[in-house]
């Protein structure tokens, strides 16, 4: 008596992992389809979610070039502002690519950046970023 109850036991442990397999694989495929579509959709939001944070990172970092660049130029140096001394006159506008400046106007290179004056006035027509 012993012997079958111990058997009996020993059969239903052994049993009882494979019992639970067949369990979940009864969960039915609408079941399982649904939980798949919630995984994509999660997985989707993701992406959507990092696709934001890097176009939000890339306008982060183009306004923190364009402040730096307007840092390191002085408030005057834009166009219609005034002329302030400090560059040097370039008379063979030709030999950096700039076109010829109007009558009365002149080329000055002021840092790396070219700016077209008016002789007469100072006030500032063009302004071109040199590529050195």
């Amino acid at each position: 008596m012993k012997k079958s109850i111990l058997t009996a036991l020993a059969f239903t442990l052994l049993v009882s992992p494979f019992a639970g397999i067949t369990e979940a694989s009864a969960q039915s495929r609408p079941e399982i389809r649904r939980e798949l579509r919630e995984d994509r959709r999660e997985v989707r939001e993701g992406r959507r979610e990092l696709q934001r944070d890097r176009r939000e990172l890339q306008r982060d970092r183009r306004e923190l070039r364009r402040d730096r660049r307007e840092a390191r130029r002085p408030a005057w140096l834009r166009n219609g502002g005034r002329y302030e001394r400090g560059g040097a006159y370039v008379s063979d506008y030709r030999r950096y690519g700039l076109r010829a400046p109007g009558r009365g106007q002149r080329w000055v290179r002021y840092g790396n950046d070219y700016i077209l004056i008016t002789a007469a006035t100072g006030l500032i027509g063009a302004i071109i970023a040199g590529s050195r």
